[in-house]
């Protein structure tokens, strides 16, 4: 446990010089083992050093969780800014770790992981952004309080010198039970509406990954490690 993030993370073997960090953010009730197994499938000659970190919350049930929501949906902000928090910590030591950038990281997130993602690669801030962000069945999270970069009345999505933005991908299923197509199809309408373009993908599925989805996004991926 680092005293710093507090997050518990499992971190990946490669078989490749893994000098850029990809960071796989699980969903609800999952835990930092969950998305492991992504990582031959994605990064099969080992370009990055992969980390799965585990949710703050612990839930009753086993697993964890990134942010408290009430049953009718209702987000809190205070968790939610700080599991961002300590999520973005995370991704500054670990790229100062193996000396890697973090402009050159990639974040990549499976249903509240994807909120993750999108709120710590797109949050307002300072920081070099990742070089790419992935929301798989996830959502853009916007409750009062959090803010995206959009929100700084200075900001413009013209790539700046100091902090291009990231390459973003979200996926989602038809059939998602758990969270509805519409809320992929929102992230998408909010992100164009603010200047920026995703490359957006829908599939005949449920709350799940498979395996025409995972060749979609790791064909976003090799763009993104080659650029």
């Amino acid at each position: 446990m680092d005293s710093r993030h507090g997050l518990r993370s499992n971190v990946i073997g490669t078989t490749g010089r893994g000098d850029r960090l990809l960071l796989l953010i699980h969903g609800y009730g999952a835990d930092e083992y969950d998305l492991a197994g992504l990582t031959p499938m994605l990064d099969p000659t080992g370009r990055c050093f992969t980390v799965c970190p585990r949710g703050p919350i612990e839930l009753d049930f086993g697993g964890a969780g990134w942010y408290q929501r009430s049953e009718d949906g209702v987000i809190d902000p205070a968790s939610l800014a700080s599991s961002v928090a300590a999520l973005d910590t995370l991704v500054d030591e670990l790229c100062q770790q193996r000396s890697s950038p973090r402009g050159q990281a990639v974040l990549i997130g499976f249903s509240q992981g994807g909120a993750m993602a999108l709120a710590v690669a797109l949050g307002r801030s300072a920081k070099a952004r990742p070089a790419g962000v992935a929301c798989l069945s996830g959502m853009l999270q916007t409750p009062v309080g959090i803010s995206y970069l959009w929100d700084d009345p200075d900001w413009a999505p013209a790539a700046t010198a100091t902090s291009p933005l990231p390459s973003v991908y979200v996926q989602h299923g038809t059939q998602d039970p758990m969270v509805d197509i519409e809320r992929g199809r929102l992230t998408r309408a909010v992100l164009t509406s603010h200047g920026i373009e995703a490359e957006y993908h829908e599939y005949p599925m449920g709350h799940e990954i498979r395996p025409e989805s995972i060749l979609d996004l790791r064909s976003w991926l090799d763009r993104v490690l080659s650029s």
